[in-house]
This record gives structure tokens, C-alpha cells and sequence, in this order.
């Protein structure tokens, strides 16, 4: 402490009302806490990337690009909508993993899965490429939500069956960044096992012949 500092600190104790020292330095250090304050620690769910306005443009910013996992083109390509990393869902991708240290009891993992887990804790969601449909993804589950993607006659247009130019339509936007938030995919209709990845990826295929939005 410098000189000056400590007659300035044995005149303010000293004059029989020590409370004028401690307030001036609570006041600085508010001064100093005002920007933790001012945003307060907070846990906040991850954001869901904003898809382009055209299905078209999405199309053909993923189409043809190759998987970072295993360097080709997926035949059935899902982009994160957290961080745009393009994935496959094919089986392609899958790793092993084990249960026990002794490395006995082995099961898979597909991409969606391990993604889910170093992006989104977890809980994923992706939109597929071929079909313009949003896939969810909890644990070792995925599920169809439906898509945020419609025609000028507010229409959905799953695997892309007509050719329709699709629009966002952002009351579906804000549908699913509802449930992304509450978490109970209430628009949801049927969970998959991923240990039956095919089953999953059949359902995507033919999803055109069921409408439950």
C-alpha cells in the first residue's frame, strides 16, 4: 500500500466511523461486478441455425458434398442444424464402441448419434437433404419432426416428390424451436431404436406416404 493510501485509510478508520472506508469500497467494487451483472451466468439452449429462405439453396450448398467421416457422397445426407456440418445417415459411418473394459460386449453408433453427443449433448437435429424433412435425435433415438419447408400453397412436398420450389415457413420455424426448447416433441409420432438404423432410414425414404403434421 502506498504511503498517501495509508493515511488515507488511518484518517477515514480513525475519525470514529470506519463505515465511510468500507462504502467507498463497496461502491468500487460494484463499479467493477457491474458487468457480471449485467449478464448474470445463465444456462441458455444451443440455437438452432436459421435455414436458408429456399429449400433450392440448401440443396445445392450440401448435394454432392462429401461426408468428413468417410470422404464421399452420401447417398442419404442430414446437415446439423446447430453447426452445419454435413453427416450421413447411411450405416457407412457407424464406429464401435464397447461396454465393458474387457471390450466383450460391443454395439454401434451411428454418425447421428456420436454428432449429437460432442455438438448438441445428446439432442440433436438435423434436416435431410433428400427429403427436406427434420430429423431429432435423443440419445440412442431419432424421430421425424416433419419440416419447416412448404409451397406457395403452404404444402409440404416430402422427398421432394412434385418438384415444388419449398419456402421456410416460419411458423414452423418457430414450432420447432418451441419443442427444440421445451424438449417434448409433442410433434413427434414414432421414436426409432438406432441399433435399427435401417428400419429409421426406410421410414425416411417413404415418408412421402405418411402425413402426421
Amino acid at each position: 500500500m502506498a504511503k498517501g493510501d495509508d493515511k488515507k485509510w488511518n484518517s477515514e478508520w480513525d475519525s470514529g466511523d470506519g463505515s465511510v472506508f468500507w462504502q467507498k469500497e463497496w461502491r468500487l467494487y460494484l463499479t467493477k461486478l457491474q458487468p457480471c451483472i449485467s449478464h448474470p451466468l445463465a444456462w441458455k439452449p444451443r440455437k438452432i441455425l436459421r435455414p436458408p429462405k429456399k429449400f433450392e439453396d440448401l440443396f445445392s450448398r450440401y448435394f454432392h458434398r462429401d461426408c468428413l467421416s468417410c470422404s464421399k457422397s452420401p447417398s442419404m445426407p442430414i446437415i446439423c442444424l446447430f453447426c452445419g456440418e454435413l453427416l450421413c445417415l447411411d450405416e457407412c459411418c457407424n464406429t464401435t464402441r464397447y461396454r465393458d473394459s474387457e471390450r466383450t460386449m460391443k454395439y454401434t453408433v451411428s454418425e447421428i448419434e456420436a454428432h449429437s453427443e460432442a455438438c448438441s449433448s445428446s439432442a440433436g437435429l438435423f434436416i435431410s437433404i433428400t427429403s427436406s424433412m427434420i430429423i431429432v435425435s435423443r440419445a440412442n433415438k431419432a424421430a421425424i419432426w416433419g419440416t419447416v419447408y412448404l409451397d406457395s400453397h403452404k404444402e409440404e412436398d416430402r422427398n421432394l416428390k412434385r418438384g415444388k420450389p419449398l419456402y421456410m415457413c416460419e411458423t414452423r420455424l418457430k414450432w420447432l424451436e418451441y419443442d427444440w426448447a421445451e424438449q417434448e416433441w409433442q410433434r413427434v409420432y414414432a421414436w426409432f431404436n438406432m441399433q435399427h438404423q435401417t428400419s429409421f432410414i426406410n421410414t425416411i425414404r417413404e415418408c412421402h406416404l405418411h402425413h402426421h403434421h
